[in-house]
């Protein structure tokens, strides 16, 4: 049976795990992390009413396959100390980290409630990362210092601590490498004038869906109540040439206005500005959301990209931007400010990818060539250019039949 390395567990990697499994092909999954999904698993689902196409459900999904396919081995909490090719095959080296906890935690919560720690030392899987298996950080955990406390091992009913687990490792071979690191999303921060960072009810838009995604609605950080009138802005810290990052993210547009329609979805009574530059869902039409808007009493496309994020008065946000015409400026009070950020790619210049011999463009994203994938190396997803979940999917698919007709099938 033909093996693959698949490096990264995000939407691309799972995607081609999924297709070569399926088809007999055995696959050797490593991340980083201590669950599978990558950046969609911290994102929630937008269909409250209907479907809304986010593919959020359909990563995680993938990451179910992964775990229970007998074709897959799945390595979390892994990263390659090296790689090299051997005759036909490469040979990876992989060191995977002690998690602490077995298989058998039923993710009862128990172990978090009575952790001493001041913000915890043991933690589930991120979002709806899977497996949902706890884990520990060793750094943090008083278990490893002097205190040796063992609150969590009491207090586990299924016994499920294991504090003498030790790192491994193992040793892999593999006749094609799949390089599906993924993306790191742009730090809204890095826009000051936005108040990110400094004023408490402005987030961006990956801290929304992490609200959303654990407590099923928005909340303002400052006193814990819903907001009633939000304004979500576009292109932060993408298309601009101070930040380095001159592109545009492709899905940002596609998700905000999802979100957007969730919070109404959520709250009817929620008044929602919509600022952005150019409206760009790309393949999905962009008139459903314009008539979705217009239908709606209650919410605004404004076509600007906002100057400043200041404290206005009784906590209020107050939001300066002009107008279309530039030449009216106005000053507008909000609950809730939502910084919509695009995306960098993950890994793209790593030293792992170097010594599969794999490049950056000049925007940072690694390079897909005919070239690479002739020595069996095939980059896949995000960390190649921008797209989103569904198009990651589409291309993985894609990668992982041309492993199987260039090896001639499994």
């Amino acid at each position: 049976m033909k093996e693959v390395l698949i490096i990264g567990g995000g939407p691309a990697g799972l995607t081609a795990a999924k297709a070569l499994a399926d088809r007999g092909t055995g696959v050797v999954l490593v991340e980083r992390k201590e669950s599978l999904g990558g950046m969609a698993r911290e994102l929630t689902c937008k269909g409250i009413v209907e479907c809304r196409n986010c593919g959020v459900c359909f990563a995680i999904d993938r990451a179910g396959d992964a775990i229970r396919n007998a074709n897959s081995e799945v390595l979390l909490l892994s990263e390659i100390s090296a790689i090299a090719r051997e005759g036909d095959r490469f040979v990876a080296k992989i060191k995977t980290s002690p998690r602490y906890v077995t298989d058998d935690c039923t993710g009862c919560g128990k172990c978090v409630a009575v952790c001493p720690v001041e913000g915890k030392a043991i933690f589930p899987p991120t979002g709806s990362g899977q497996p949902r298996t706890f884990w520990i950080d060793r750094n943090k955990c008083l278990h490893f210092k002097k205190a040796k406390c063992v609150a969590c091992a009491e207090a586990c009913p299924t016994k499920a601590i294991d504090f003498e687990d030790r790192a491994t490792n193992v040793s892999r071979k593999a006749d094609a490498v799949i390089y599906a690191t993924g993306i790191d999303p742009i730090d809204a921060c890095e826009t000051s004038r936005l108040g990110c960072g400094i004023l408490k009810d402005v987030l961006s838009s990956v801290d929304a869906e992490r609200i959303l995604n654990e407590k099923g609605r928005l909340i303002r950080p400052s006193d814990g109540k819903p907001p009633k009138k939000i304004a979500v802005m576009q292109c932060v810290g993408s298309r601009t040439v101070k930040l380095g990052v001159e592109y545009c993210s492709k899905f940002c547009c596609k998700y905000a206005t999802k979100i957007s329609q969730m919070l109404l979805d959520t709250d009817p009574e929620i008044n929602l500005d919509f600022y952005f530059m150019d409206l760009r869902t790309l393949y999905e039409p962009q008139d459903d959301f314009k008539l979705w808007a217009k239908e709606k009493k209650t919410v605004k496309l404004v076509r600007s990209m906002p100057a400043t994020v200041n404290l206005g008065q009784n906590g209020k946000l107050l939001v300066r931007a002009t107008g279309e015409t530039d030449l009216d400026v106005a000053e507008i009070e909000y609950d809730m400010v939502i910084l919509s950020v695009g995306m960098r790619a993950s890994g793209a210049s790593s030293e792992l990818a170097k010594a599969l011999g794999i490049t950056v463009d000049s925007m940072g994203f690694a390079k897909a060539t005919q070239e690479l994938e002739d020595r069996g190396v095939f980059v896949v997803g995000a960390v190649a250019e921008p797209m989103d979940i569904e198009e990651t999917a589409e291309r993985a698919v894609a990668a992982a039949s041309r492993i199987q007709k260039k090896e001639g099938g499994a």
